[in-house]
């Protein structure tokens, strides 16, 4: 039922939730950061489905948009155990299952994020100079400097691409 499907649960009383990759009924992986508290750095990591959804109701999430079957999305995600390259707005636990599953970096939750981020720099700066320019300067530089700083915490994609296309071409030879 769960097997290469995406997993969520919701956090803080909603007001984000936890995203993670079913590997079957009872095991899920996932980017731990921010999962348990704030001090912990983000390593992606198997565990168990009893402690990835803490005994809230876990959802699943539909794509019509997979680029990869579930054996493919579970290879995807093999490939990524260990990394520790967690930002919460640029590589993320929705960034992670999202890849997995559709091979796009993406994340709803860090859009509306950065959004919201950019915002309240804009309010600020609006705030300070009392003029409307001020707030859509303010809004852009807040934006700039967090996709800038951002960059840094994205995995290499390429070299990903490539190790699933080996491992995706040998399991073709094997199974002639």
């Amino acid at each position: 039922m769960y097997k290469g499907q995406h997993l969520f649960i919701k956090k803080a009383s909603g007001t984000y939730t936890h995203h993670g990759l079913g590997l079957s009924d009872d095991r899920v992986i996932h980017y731990s950061g921010l999962a348990n508290d704030f001090v912990t750095e983000g390593v992606i990591e198997e565990i168990s489905m009893d402690e990835f959804c803490e005994g809230k109701k876990v959802n699943i999430k539909p794509h019509l948009d997979r680029a990869f079957d579930f054996e493919e999305t579970i290879i995807r995600a093999g490939l990524r155990l260990g990394e520790t390259q967690y930002h919460i707005l640029h590589n993320n636990c929705e960034h992670f299952v999202e890849w997995c599953i559709t091979g796009k970096h993406q994340s709803d939750q860090s859009t509306r994020g950065k959004l919201l981020y950019s915002a309240g720099i804009g309010a600020r700066a609006l705030w300070g100079a009392k003029n409307p320019l001020g707030f859509v300067a303010g809004a852009a530089a807040g934006y700039a400097y967090i996709h800038h700083q951002g960059k840094q915490k994205i995995p290499d994609f390429k070299e990903l691409e490539a190790e699933f296309e080996r491992i995706m071409e040998t399991k073709e030879r094997l199974s002639y």
